[in-house]
């Protein structure tokens, strides 16, 4: 608990508009977040209110909107909790897998999280695009990493990943492109394995399932 007391103290000295708030039973961060432009100054604010459950600092603070400036449906990345869905499971637990700090969360997850829904309520979108909320987000986050366009490709390079002998550094990749694999599809693979060999079998085994199911509709 010291430890979580001074990262929370140490961030919302760079926020002003947070504070910390403890109970007997709850530690929590309440505040404005400000989101502010080098060259025009404050763009917009949001009030939130921020938990940080058992796993942190190895997965994200949980969030709550409370200004109501971000609709509570799927479609703007609010989960039914009323928490902000900040990234695609795997992708939170890449950048967690040594420890995050408060303020990383705040500087690079939540801020920025934050000026994308900004922009969306000016836009009707968002700027740098999205994963789709629930599974079809897991199959965009894989097919991006894994630079595979179809399902099927992604299922396949995930079995080959785990399931089969890797091809020695030098060899040509077995993509067909003019390169060796230790320069192509070798740095996507090690990336992927970032996130353990049981979660991937289990996360492969929920896409195959997907797959089979939408099959058979």
């Amino acid at each position: 608990m010291k430890r979580l007391l001074q990262d929370i103290d140490h961030a919302i000295k760079y926020y002003p508009g947070l504070e910390k708030v403890e109970s007997s039973n709850e530690l929590r961060v309440r505040g404005i977040i400000i989101l502010k432009h080098p060259e025009i100054g404050e763009y917009d604010r949001y009030t939130v209110s921020i938990s940080f459950p058992r796993c942190y600092p190895n997965c994200f603070p949980k969030v709550i909107e409370v200004s109501e400036k971000i609709p509570k449906v799927a479609d703007r990345h609010v989960n039914s909790d009323n928490t902000l869905c900040l990234a695609v499971e795997p992708e939170e637990r890449i950048l967690c897998r040594n420890g995050i700090t408060f303020k990383y969360f705040l500087d690079k997850v939540l801020v920025p999280h934050l000026s994308r829904e900004t922009y969306w309520n000016y836009t009707g979108k968002y700027e740098d695009g999205e994963y789709s909320h629930g599974i079809e987000g897991l199959w965009e986050y894989f097919g991006q990493l894994l630079n595979a366009t179809k399902k099927e490709d992604v299922l396949n390079e995930l079995e080959k990943m785990l399931h089969e002998k890797w091809l020695g550094r030098n060899a040509p990749c077995f993509c067909g492109k003019a390169a060796k694999f230790k320069n192509c599809h070798r740095k996507k693979w090690e990336r992927v394995m970032l996130l353990g060999q049981d979660y991937l079998l289990n996360w492969l085994d929920i896409l195959q399932n997907d797959r089979q199911n939408s099959s058979n509709i």
